[in-house]
């Protein structure tokens, strides 16, 4: 008895391990194996061209599509289902253009090349026509197009290297773990064991699940807005940018830059003169006159000069032998006027003065604490750091210069928008962000970026920042800003024209033309940022198109 439970235990055993050894070879097979063997499964069953690599969705807040909005065709050939008795050449040219290219590969394929593709971007009625003929062997299909022509936010979304399927500017490129997803989708012939095609199946598109899926990123961007923004830029701006935040959370509405680009075409650009493939809403240029702000922040800050404080513009000031002339020099001096009035009729000379008063170490603290020479939070593909000088270079001359915006200071676009929204929202920083979440295809929520509630850092007080927006509003009511006023809902906002250093052929400096500011007055919704690169007059170029979109946008929103 005991010899037999001893055969019975021994041969319990040996079935245990044989199961076991099946499991584990099960799991290999099914769990770590099967993506790579249903390729091969495929593969015997079928002739397939890949059409696609799956990417995730960019999409704006409300979920609109900002990528893959159009289709495409194209025409493919697989060569085992040709037929000797049909000339494809003739068949094909009497409703598509063949170039000698594709008539060559069309005479000379040998029954046992791959499938491939013959022609892109054919159009729908083309493909059509392709289809109707009922050709053994050729098919038109359609596809999504990535960015397709007139796509919005181009240099927001950015684009990828279609070679394998990498994002590399934008979001496309910050975002490219969450998109990519490397299983491509195929147009597949379905066949038999001779290679020919399966009755009632024939072609059919096929994806195989990877095990893991791209997601999609949702924007703070309104569709609608963007694309208002943008039609507008495209009448006003040859080469400049806009932006659009909301100062209360920061969410930047629409964010564009001129010129424009088409992802889909990128070797069009990349010789340009005019960079279209730069994105001007982070890249740094010398802010001019709206860095008067700053001086003004720190003045009404340490409580150094109050609003109606008065003033002597004498058309210039002398700072260490070195001339600052006003920007209207040549109409002599305004004379006496308030802290309020030289903000809003940009008085070079006081607001020097001022900054002088105060002394570097004020206005370089002010800047700093405004955002100035450092990324935003954004910390968007290709976002520059913007430029401040040393303080320990800073001497009187220098001072003067930084007080107009002027030398080595430099901020972008964005950083303006950030100062302009910390003013707007009373004094503290709601920072800048454009993705508000990533979701999975179904929808669920995978990552949240932002609270609906957050804590904002103060940066100036309630009390500067109300005397600020006044100044600002002073600017659009009677100041150099008159052209950026928005009937009924009113604006606030600071010009700023600020000296490259070069002259055009008619020998007057060339200057890029700034406004900044806010709307309506009572509870404002938005921070608009228009900058013109080379535009010359804040005032009379960058005003005007400030006005228009901000008009466009109490029409959308009333």
């Amino acid at each position: 008895m005991a010899i037999s439970n001893s055969r019975i235990e021994k041969l319990a055993i040996f079935f245990f391990i044989l199961s076991v050894l099946l499991l584990v070879r099960l799991f290999y097979l099914q769990i770590m194996s099967g993506h790579q063997l249903a390729l091969e499964g495929l593969s015997i069953r079928t002739q397939e061209v890949p059409i696609s690599i799956a990417r995730g969705e960019v999409l704006d807040r409300n979920r609109y599509p900002l990528t893959n909005t159009s289709v495409k065709h194209s025409v493919l050939v697989f060569p085992s289902q040709l037929s000797p008795s049909v000339d494809y050449v003739d068949q094909l040219a009497g409703v598509t253009w063949l170039s000698n290219e594709d008539k060559f590969n069309l005479e000379r394929i040998d029954s046992h090349v791959p499938p491939f593709r013959l022609q892109n971007g054919v159009d729908s009625r083309t493909a059509a026509k392709i289809n109707n003929l009922g050709l053994p062997g050729i098919i038109a299909i359609a596809e999504s197009k990535r960015y397709g022509n007139y796509a919005l936010a181009a240099h927001i979304v950015g684009y990828i290297n279609t070679t394998d399927n990498k994002g590399v500017s934008g979001i496309e490129n910050m975002y490219d773990d969450f998109l990519r997803d490397n299983q491509p989708e195929y147009i597949a012939a379905l066949v038999d064991a001779s290679q020919q095609l399966i009755p009632g199946l024939g072609y059919k598109r096929v994806k195989l699940d990877s095990g893991a899926s791209h997601n999609n990123i949702i924007l703070t961007i309104d569709k609608q807005v963007q694309q208002r923004v943008e039609e507008i830029m495209d009448r006003t701006i040859a080469k400049g940018s806009v932006i659009i935040l909301k100062p209360s959370s920061g969410e930047i509405l629409a964010m564009a830059s001129r010129p424009n680009f088409d992802a889909d075409h990128l070797s069009d650009y990349l010789q340009n003169p005019s960079a279209p493939l730069l994105n001007r809403t982070v890249v740094a240029y010398p802010p001019g006159s709206v860095f008067k702000l700053v001086v003004a922040a720190a003045a009404l800050e340490g409580k150094i000069f109050k609003p109606d404080d008065k003033f002597f513009d004498a058309g210039y000031i002398d700072v260490n032998n070195v001339r600052f002339q006003g920007w209207d020099y040549e109409q002599g001096p305004r004379g006496k006027m308030t802290f309020t009035d030289a903000v809003a009729y940009s008085s070079n000379p006081i607001l020097i003065q001022i900054a002088l008063k105060l002394g570097a170490e004020k206005v370089m603290s002010m800047a700093k604490k405004m955002g100035f020479g450092q990324r935003t939070k954004l910390n968007f593909y290709g976002e520059a750091e913007g430029n401040l000088p040393e303080l320990a270079e800073l001497f009187p001359a220098d001072l003067a210069n930084l007080a107009i915006g002027q030398g080595v200071c430099e901020a972008t676009p964005l950083q303006i928008g950030q100062m302009i929204a910390t003013i707007v929202n009373d004094g503290v920083r709601a920072d800048p962000y454009i993705v508000s979440m990533i979701t999975a295809p179904d929808g669920s929520i995978v990552k949240k970026y932002r609270q609906d509630m957050f804590s904002g850092q103060r940066v100036i007080s309630r009390e500067t920042a109300e005397k600020l927006k006044e100044m600002m509003a002073a600017v659009t009511r009677y100041g150099t800003g008159k052209a950026a006023y928005v009937e009924n809902d009113g604006s606030g906002g600071k010009t700023g024209s600020a000296e490259t250093g070069r002259i055009d052929s008619a020998g007057k400096s060339i200057s890029h033309a700034w406004f900044a500011g806010y709307t309506p007055l009572a509870h404002p919704q938005y921070v608009i940022v228009v900058f013109i690169e080379e535009g010359m007059s804040g005032g009379n170029v960058a005003a005007p198109v400030f006005k228009e979109i901000a008009s466009e946008l109490m029409k959308l929103n009333p």
